[in-house]
């Protein structure tokens, strides 16, 4: 590790590390590490993690969060969808030298269908008091997998005075505009 990458480890707050009880030590016997924390995330159907990082760049115009679903199939250790769809958007957000602008990660292993999922409802309150207003997402499903989190994701969306979703799953930082999210209109979300 360079000097530069332990100065940028230091500025990253992890609650998620609240959530280990007091003496609880990872399999490997030392004191709970990142690596052991994300695996855990992933392993783990409910799980989630909220990571904040670069937080000078908070409550700028080029302040970008990332929220990653994944589900957590019953034949499957850990959640491969959830691992795949969050290395690919952070190699994009890379690609388009946005690192810099990545305020937060947020990761819930869960069903698309599940609209309480608490990294979603930590990034929603984020959102709110004005950290980003730059959404990156790998799937863009994962905001309005039903009809019940379209609605949500819909008033939310239109309490805001405006917000960017972009997606990565050309490969790229692309817009998305709310009406393209879904093909067809929901009677909820009016």
């Amino acid at each position: 590790m360079t000097a530069a990458t332990l100065s940028q480890a230091k500025d990253v707050e992890r609650p998620e590390r609240d959530r280990n009880q007091v003496g609880h030590f990872s399999q490997s016997g030392k004191t709970p590490q990142m690596e052991d924390t994300m695996f855990e995330t992933l392993m783990k159907f409910g799980g989630y993690r909220v990571d904040y990082l670069n937080m000078e760049r908070a409550g700028s115009s080029a302040a970008m969060g990332l929220y990653v679903l994944g589900d957590l199939p019953a034949h499957q250790s850990y959640s491969r969808m959830a691992k795949r769809n969050l290395f690919t958007a952070l190699l994009v957000i890379r690609e388009q030298h946005e690192e810099q602008n990545l305020v937060a990660i947020y990761l819930d292993v869960n069903s698309p269908d599940e609209a309480l999922r608490p990294a979603y409802q930590q990034m929603k309150r984020d959102m709110k008091a004005g950290m980003f207003r730059r959404l990156c997402v790998p799937v863009v499903y994962d905001l309005v997998g039903s009809t019940e989190l379209y609605s949500d994701f819909w008033n939310f969306y239109r309490e805001l005075e405006w917000m960017d979703i972009l997606a990565t799953e050309a490969g790229m930082l692309s817009p998305v505009r709310f009406p393209n999210l879904v093909q067809f209109p929901l009677a909820g979300a009016v």
